[in-house]
């Protein structure tokens, strides 16, 4: 999970500059930046600790619990009076940067896929590949959930 949550620290980093050049957009408070590095910085102390996963009945991917952090932290600013509440725009530029990783491995898939059967995809337009590419990283994320869960159970039985 290092390597994502470094990812997504650099990001949060970014975010903020970004935010702090843009006389178009409200300046964020800074604390609401250090809430979700350490927000995040707990998941990755849990996550270390396996203490993420203990109690539950499904079990969730890193991107989930770290999605679930920024929305999380997004609706506690919305709901503490002494923070500001950041633009929506700071949120929404860190989750894109959480999903991009999936997209990502949504079109390599589809373009093994397209060599690997010998497929000319090239007359389809861009938008429908890009819709077969949600529809196969959907697909994806179900597979991993039904084997994430088979093995998630075996644990708990073999405990």
């Amino acid at each position: 999970m290092a390597n994502i949550l470094d990812v997504i620290l650099k990001t949060i980093g970014d975010v903020q500059q970004k935010n702090q050049r843009n006389p178009n957009v409200e300046t964020a408070d800074p604390s609401v930046f250090d809430i979700l590095r350490d927000k995040l910085q707990e998941i990755d102390h849990k996550t270390k600790n396996n203490e993420l996963q203990k109690g539950k009945r499904r079990p969730k991917s890193n991107l989930d619990i770290i999605k679930s952090g920024i929305e999380g932290t997004r609706k506690e600013n919305k709901k503490d009076p002494k923070i500001a509440t950041a633009p929506k725009s700071i949120f929404d530029d860190i989750l894109k940067k959480v999903e991009a990783a999936p997209q990502r491995q949504a079109k390599t898939g589809i373009r093994k896929i397209i060599q690997d059967y010998n497929l000319d995809a090239s007359r389809i337009p861009q938008d429908m590949l890009g819709e077969i590419q949600n529809r196969y990283s959907a697909d994806v994320k179900e597979l991993n959930q039904q084997y994430a869960q088979a093995i998630f159970d075996l644990i708990k039985k073999i405990r």
